[in-house]
């Protein structure tokens, strides 16, 4: 398994986090639309857990250390954090971790 489908992964999970959090947070709290949260928080969800999953899975193949895996992990619950692991996942790929 390449480390293509992690960065993805990391980049879906970046966007759908700052567009909940930037987006959809001020459409609920200011517009008073919190159909805004209840759309982009189940899809926020879902590419939490599928970047979760790749993750679990690519340390499976052997592609990143356990050590490598808690620090996607990490990265993936902080706002523009996804955004960092994918630039390191591609460093990780050209050879310059």
């Amino acid at each position: 398994m390449p480390m293509t489908p992690l960065r993805y992964a990391a980049i879906a999970e970046a966007v759908t986090l700052l567009l909940l959090i930037c987006v959809a947070m001020p459409l609920k709290y200011a517009a008073d639309l919190p159909i805004a949260t209840k759309i982009m928080g189940p899809i926020h969800g879902v590419a939490f857990l599928t970047f979760l999953w790749i993750a679990i899975q690519s340390w499976a193949a052997g592609l990143v250390t356990m050590g490598q895996t808690g620090r996607l992990l990490l990265g993936a619950m902080i706002p523009l954090g996804g955004f960092i692991n994918e630039r390191w996942l591609h460093g990780l790929t050209s050879g310059e971790d």
